[in-house]
């Protein structure tokens, strides 16, 4: 759930009409392929946990990239795109990196707050059907939210709290994705996790080396760098009160009622 950024497309003359069909074909591929990646990934947690939590993961990560989206958008760093990608998440792109850290902290940050309210449905349909699976598919929603605030590459944590460390002192950044990003390994690890552990060792050690360095932006302001820690401490409060919440409407039940379909109990 975290987002890459693309390459500026460099200039040139306007394409030839005869280029437009490819064009298109190309644009019916992507979608095609998004489709199958979203029903791959939807396949894969239902099998794991059930298909209340398949639908939680899927609204979930789409309505998380989707604020990825509008603040790209409206900060003019797109157009931006929503990506799917299978058992690892989702990816927004962008067209040109922010022009100031601060900007990065707010695409960063855009995500994850999003991705808390999509919740919501889940705490009405709990509300409603008094079944604890869909306050579980709310828990699942703020434990994936919680996760990816994390200050360890690729996870947007990383891209909102890591400007704001490196504004102190560089090496307080690199200290910060050395524990976060072994602590999250280990934790991968300890629950079979293979691949989002590799994922996330591979992305860990690629910052320390220096490679995906975020793109020059102006540095933030004083004013700016307490704005940073506000807003990621905001986030992470909105966090732990939805898994709260979930956990107080019977979220608790849910997780339970997963782990028995995932045959781990």
């Amino acid at each position: 759930m975290a987002e890459f950024g693309t390459a500026v497309p460099t200039g040139g003359d306007a394409p030839e009409p005869r280029q437009s069909a490819p064009r298109q074909r190309s644009a019916a591929a992507e979608f095609g392929w998004g489709l199958v990646s979203t029903a791959v990934l939807a396949l894969w947690i239902a099998w794991q946990w059930g298909w209340i939590w398949a639908l939680a993961g899927v609204f979930g990560i789409l309505v998380h990239e989707t604020g990825h989206m509008l603040v790209i958008n409206a900060l003019g760093c797109g157009p931006s795109r929503i990506h799917i990608i299978p058992f690892l998440g989702g990816a927004a792109t962008m067209k040109r990196a922010p022009r100031t850290e601060f900007q990065g902290v707010l695409i960063a940050l855009a995500g994850p707050v999003a991705g808390l309210a999509a919740s919501l449905p889940f705490f009405i349909a709990a509300s409603v059907t008094h079944d604890a699976r869909w306050a579980g598919g709310a828990f699942f929603i703020a434990m994936l939210n919680l996760l990816n605030l994390l200050p360890a590459p690729p996870l947007d944590g990383s891209k909102a709290l890591g400007p704001a460390l490196a504004w102190v002192h560089p090496w307080l950044e690199r200290m910060a994705l050395v524990v976060v990003g072994a602590a999250a390994v280990l934790w991968a690890l300890g629950r079979g996790s293979l691949l989002f552990g590799a994922f996330v060792a591979i992305a860990t050690l690629a910052a320390l080396r220096g490679r995906g360095q975020r793109p020059p932006a102006e540095r933030m302001s004083a004013g700016e760098w307490l704005g940073a820690i506000g807003l990621w401490l905001g986030a992470l409060a909105l966090g732990l009160l939805v898994l709260d919440l979930s956990v107080g409407g019977g979220g608790a039940r849910g997780v339970m009622a997963a782990i028995r379909h995932a045959g781990l109990q």
